[in-house]
């Protein structure tokens, strides 16, 4: 099982790479020393967290360990869900690679622990392997115009494959209800509260509408 869950990381894999390589060229370019970029992916793997991290570092030290917190609650939601479709034997090992992408790829491909944890040793070793080349290669990989946008736009990217495998009739609705309160925010100019707002109020939104028709 473990190694059917690391050919099903592939997907994450790919999409994964050239967001660590642009971590770690961030990173490098706000001060930090390639050896640093490589340790923050190898303890923490957290992705946008990271971002965030090595961000704030530099003008407050408590704002930078708080607003990665505060922003990885969502996986105890994670966790929970996970535990309810099958037993959780290593808790510490699974959740330490609980990551957005591993948990939405093993809602319908994990059948047990094992298969989650090939899925996240392939997203964990791309994630390190592509911010050591961007620390380590950063200035080569910037000089090229046409490969930045290509770096910058693959998370988006690699989200909108994950929603695209995991919409089924019962969640399409959950997603135009996401995707819409996320948008109205956007033009508003609160596009990181959108997404924050989006993913609260959405489930509540359908559990109201899907409530409403069993009753009708």
């Amino acid at each position: 099982m473990f190694k059917k869950g690391l050919i099903s990381s592939m997907p994450i894999v790919i999409g994964y790479f050239p967001v660590a390589v642009t971590f770690g060229i961030n990173t490098v370019a706000l001060g930090f020393s390639p050896l640093e970029a490589i340790l923050s992916s190898m303890l923490i793997f957290a992705g946008a967290s990271q971002f965030v991290l090595i961000s704030t570092m530099g003008y407050s030290f408590t704002n930078a360990i708080i607003i990665p917190l505060f922003l990885n609650l969502r996986h105890i939601v994670y966790g929970c869900v996970i535990s309810q479709k099958f037993r959780i034997e290593k808790p510490v090992m699974t959740a330490f690679g609980l990551t957005d992408e591993v948990f939405a790829t093993s809602l319908n491909l994990a059948s047990d622990e094992r298969y989650m944890w090939g899925i996240q040793l392939g997203a964990y070793l791309s994630w390190v392997i592509g911010t050591a080349i961007g620390a380590f290669g950063g200035s080569i990989l910037v000089s090229n115009k046409m490969l930045v946008p290509s770096l910058v736009f693959s998370l988006k990217a690699l989200f909108f494959i994950l929603l695209m495998a995991n919409l089924e009739h019962s969640s399409i609705l959950s997603a135009f209800v996401g995707g819409s309160i996320a948008i109205l925010l956007h033009k508003f100019g609160y596009t990181s509260l959108g997404i924050i707002v989006a993913g609260i109020l959405s489930p509540i939104i359908v559990m109201k509408i899907k409530g409403g028709e069993k009753t009708e």
